[in-house]
């Protein structure tokens, strides 16, 4: 029931400008754009233009790769079972070896994801693999490259990750809120 409500929302929201890939110039490169729509700006977090009641700042450690995390608000970054298949959806959570993205970073980090792999939904289970894991490495280096601070270090901790797991010939979920 949900489902659809959201994928009106989100419908709503590109339709009234979400999609910065359509306001851009179309004389960029052609792997410019990214693979799906953008994250909307404010969608998850609130942005620059909300009352400043509702838009608290960022403190440091949500911008950071967690570990060794319980519960929360956390996108899981969990190495996949040898043989693992993009349809598996029993998962064991919070596991101690994976690595923890806060909401906030996340949202931030969306389009990295979404440009390597196409239809990436931070809600469901995502399975990187192969070239994919290898694409998510690149796009999050070159995030990391036009930014600094703690996103940029978390950028580039994931591209470690992601090279890191592709380099052991194994996949890498990324299981949503």
């Amino acid at each position: 029931m949900l489902r659809p409500v959201f994928a009106s929302v989100l419908g709503a929201s590109l339709v009234l400008g979400g999609c910065r890939s359509c306001d851009a110039p179309s004389g960029g490169a052609a792997d410019a754009a990214p693979a799906g729509p953008t994250m909307p700006a404010g969608m998850l977090l609130p942005n620059d233009n909300d009352a400043p009641s509702a838009a608290a700042p960022l403190i440091a450690s949500e911008l950071q790769i967690a570990h060794h995390v319980k519960g929360g608000a956390f996108t899981e970054l969990q190495v996949a079972r040898p043989g693992d298949r993009a349809d598996r959806r029993d998962f064991e959570h919070w596991r101690d070896d994976s690595s923890f993205v806060s909401l906030a970073a996340m949202t931030l980090l969306h389009e990295p994801f979404a440009r390597a792999l196409p239809g990436f939904d931070l809600f469901l289970p995502r399975l990187f693999a192969g070239e994919a894991l290898a694409k998510l490495a690149s796009e999050l280096d070159a995030f990391a490259a036009r930014t600094q601070g703690d996103i940029a270090a978390a950028a580039r901790e994931i591209a470690t990750l992601a090279r890191a797991t592709s380099a052991k010939g194994s996949a890498l979920w990324v299981l949503g809120l």
